[in-house]
């Protein structure tokens, strides 16, 4: 597998084994970890957040950049509050983890999105893959599971033939098969909306040969229903996109709001 993104900053407190003792005497904590994305900068990301919640009844949050220490915490704890993918989640949910949805992320107005295969037009379909570089943001375990929901069980021996480049975001991934980094890449539709955009010549010489199943974007998740704390913090979560600064932590995410789960 190649990969094009900075080393991730690791926080101490999972080095050290000092995690339970840095949030003793917190409130509610949001955790998080999306396999569909790289963020380049944990700092930043937890910093930003911290500050807000503080702010807003004292809570923190605590993002994650490997699923086994995530998966970890979930284990370990009965409340509090999991950011996470739907893919994630289902995977989680065949594992007989309780997790449920208390909120979706929303972008522009959608809750859902599909992931696109998209490729220059001189490859004509997804046999012409065999070989090749696909390039994705995100996880080389979900680049790989969206793959062989595209490909479907008649093409999913391809998968052995195909390398992944891991890059930063969608329209990295895009991008690359413009520069000749890969030949097909996979993308959320608002990846290619915006590839139109800012490179619309760049956008006419794609097509796509494939799209996977839509899906629920970033989920607000819980492990029982939400006590009084856990309660108020996912109201707290959910007003976020009014307020200025809780919209910009938003956009960290890749999301421009919340909806409460009916």
């Amino acid at each position: 597998m190649k990969r094009i993104l900075p080393v991730f900053f690791i926080f101490s407190v999972f080095i050290t084994g000092s995690y339970w003792s840095a949030y003793s005497n917190v409130g509610s904590i949001i955790y998080f970890y999306n396999p569909e994305t790289n963020i380049n900068n944990f700092a930043t990301l937890k910093t930003s957040f911290d500050t807000y919640l503080v702010n807003h009844g004292g809570y923190y949050f605590q993002p994650f950049d490997s699923r086994e220490n995530f998966e970890a915490v979930i284990k370990e704890k009965k409340g509090d509050i999991y950011l996470l993918s739907s893919w994630h989640l289902k995977a989680l949910q065949q594992k007989n983890v309780p997790l449920k949805i208390a909120l979706v992320g929303t972008s522009k107005g959608n809750t859902m999105q599909r992931k696109v295969l998209s490729t220059k037009k001189d490859i004509a379909d997804v046999t012409m893959l065999k070989n090749t570089v696909v390039a994705g943001a995100g996880s080389e375990e979900y680049i790989h599971s969206v793959l062989k929901q595209i490909l479907g069980k008649e093409q999913e021996a391809l998968l052995k033939d195909i390398k992944i480049l891991i890059v930063p975001k969608d329209i990295d991934a895009i991008m690359a098969v413009g520069f000749g980094m890969a030949s097909a890449a996979i993308s959320a539709e608002s990846g290619l909306d915006k590839l139109a955009m800012i490179n619309p010549n760049q956008f006419r010489e794609l097509h796509s040969l494939g799209f996977s199943e839509k899906d629920y974007l970033l989920v607000a998740a819980t492990l029982k229903k939400p006590e009084q704390q856990e309660a108020e913090l996912l109201e707290v979560l959910r007003k976020m996109s009014e307020a200025d600064a809780g919209g910009e932590n938003l956009k960290l995410l890749g999301i421009d709001g919340w909806r409460a789960m009916q």
